[in-house]
């Protein structure tokens, strides 16, 4: 894929758009309730009747294995009179059994109702009536990604080429050696925005230019995607870490080529960005919360035969991306906050920045299809109600 520099300066998306309440529903619509959404690793729910939830916009999800080791997805939602099924983080379910916490109907690993404890009998009540409304499950390389929609497209038409651009990184075999959470107040958008471009990287980032030294001048292009050219790093550099250095040998499978390819930053719109290095990867699983804010899971990920990594090992491999990522939150928080302003409109994108334009081409693109289709669906409803599911 080639990458090239804008031909001129482009505008930037409305400034409303990162902090209306009535924009951003509509960007939830669009975006986290109708495309493929990176959730959590396939580790994270290991065994059969292990659940955790998951939280995309407004919609909280039970994620599970049932008892043949499948994965699952449902509305956190019982079909009784809408109480939360699963209260906490993460767990493991007695029996086999979803109980609701309220009235104690109870539902298989299926989301089939099985029993109604106390229920008096009427002729029109039936069991089968009553499942649970279900999430559409896929997973590549270790990621677990659910899809809101009623009749998603298949992810493979998310993914494009990337399970054999990235085949011989094995993903699916990596596992987190370090997990942190940060709740930053800033728009999704904003994060994704910055994720997708490093002219900001010279003033932000002196840590992260000290080894990638092609981030020392504004053209910084070729780490996105595939890399057009080899971008230069710092002298004898086998990794990004703080010095450069490399404590583990690069992942097994890899090639010569992809050895020597240090850094590919990439994303899977909206929710998971990547930075793919010869010997970890590190992942930011991005939940918007709320307008103007956002929760980013970030993991490092390793092969698992170096794990546990010693504590010196493992910092050495945090250190650069926990630095990198925090001082991304503080500008996209800053950003946030220079947005308020009455005067300001929109922003604009200079040449270096031709993958910000491209995700605002992305997001324009997706808010016009989906308010066609709203046109259309409402249409349709005036001719007759849509069935369930």
């Amino acid at each position: 894929m080639t990458r090239e520099a804008l031909k001129r300066v482009e505008p930037g998306l409305p400034a409303s758009w990162y902090r209306d309440p009535e924009h951003y529903e509509r960007e939830l619509q669009t975006f986290w309730y109708a495309r493929w959404i990176a959730a959590a690793r396939e580790e994270e729910i290991p065994q059969p009747g292990d659940w955790r939830t998951v939280r995309i916009g407004t919609q909280s999800i039970v994620l599970l294995r049932d008892e043949s080791a499948r994965l699952r997805a449902f509305h956190n939602t019982c079909r009784h009179r809408g109480s939360v099924l699963c209260t906490g983080d993460k767990g493991q379910l007695p029996r086999m059994r979803i109980v609701c916490p309220y009235h104690a109907w109870t539902y298989d690993l299926a989301g089939r109702l099985v029993a109604t404890p106390r229920r008096m009998e009427t002729p029109d009540f039936r069991m089968e009536d009553y499942r649970l409304y279900e999430v559409a499950v896929d997973t590549w390389g270790g990621f677990v990604f659910l899809n809101l929609a009623r009749d998603p497209a298949p992810l493979a038409d998310t993914l494009a080429d990337r399970p054999a651009r990235y085949g011989n990184y094995s993903f699916e075999h990596l596992r987190i050696g370090q997990r942190i959470v940060a709740d930053v107040k800033a728009n999704w958008k904003l994060i994704a925005e910055n994720f997708s471009e490093c002219f900001h990287c010279p003033p932000v980032h002196p840590e992260l230019c000290a080894v990638v030294t092609a981030y020392q001048e504004a053209g910084a292009w070729g780490l996105r995607g595939r890399p057009e050219a080899r971008p230069q790093y710092k002298p004898a550099a086998a990794t990004l870490t703080l010095d450069g250095s490399a404590r583990l040998p690069p992942f097994q499978g890899l090639n010569e080529d992809e050895k020597r390819t240090l850094y590919i930053a990439d994303m899977v719109l909206p929710a998971l960005f990547l930075n793919i290095h010869p010997d970890y990867v590190n992942s930011h699983l991005v939940f918007p919360t709320g307008p103007q804010s956002v929760r980013i899971v970030y993991d490092w990920l390793f092969e698992p035969r170096h794990l546990p990594l010693p504590e010196p090992d493992l910092q050495h491999y945090v250190a650069l991306w926990e630095i990198t990522n925090r001082q991304d939150a503080r500008n996209c928080e800053w950003q946030q906050q220079g947005l308020q302003s009455r005067e300001f409109a929109h922003g604009v994108y200079v040449p270096q920045e031709f993958d910000a334009h491209r995700f605002a081409q992305w997001v324009r693109a997706g808010l016009e299809a989906n308010g066609s289709r709203a046109s259309r669906s409402g249409r349709a409803r005036r001719a007759g109600p849509r069935p369930r599911r």
